[in-house]
């Protein structure tokens, strides 16, 4: 699990405990949608022209699903206080072993699920959204 997920740079395994669920790479291998093509429908022409000349990518949102363990229960608080501070910063620039030329510039939307499970294992869904994903590489 060491060297797997780096977070802002830093091994997310050897500093907060954390490692991907099976979901979550393919979650940021996803491929991101296009915006819409420029239409334009008029009521002298049949149908409706589509602008396909330039196509763009959109946004999109990536959900993640981490797990943080730890050896003990204050381990565990520790871990889980330090990586909130991390989340607080907002920008998670994302990067994993699979992919080690790519980086994931996302920002920080919620955690909308938390469970503990033993006082040192949590299991929780990180929701993201990266706001060009064409930026990946740099």
């Amino acid at each position: 699990m060491t060297g797997e997920l780096f977070i802002n740079n830093k091994d997310a395994y050897t500093t907060w405990g954390i490692s991907m669920d099976d979901t979550s790479l393919s979650a940021l291998m996803t491929p991101p949608p296009l915006k819409e093509f420029v239409e334009n429908s008029s009521r002298l022409e049949h149908g409706k022209r589509v602008d396909t000349s330039n196509p763009k990518i959109d946004e999109r949102n990536i959900t993640l699903q981490l797990n943080l363990t730890a050896r003990d229960k204050d381990e565990f608080f520790n871990r889980y206080l330090s990586f909130c501070d991390e989340l607080a910063k907002g920008v998670l620039n994302i990067r994993t072993k699979y992919q080690p030329s790519v980086t994931y510039h996302t920002i920080y939307v919620s955690c909308s699920q938390f469970s503990q499970f033993m006082q040192g294992i949590g299991k929780f869904t990180l929701r993201l959204n990266e706001p060009n994903p064409s930026e990946r590489n740099t």
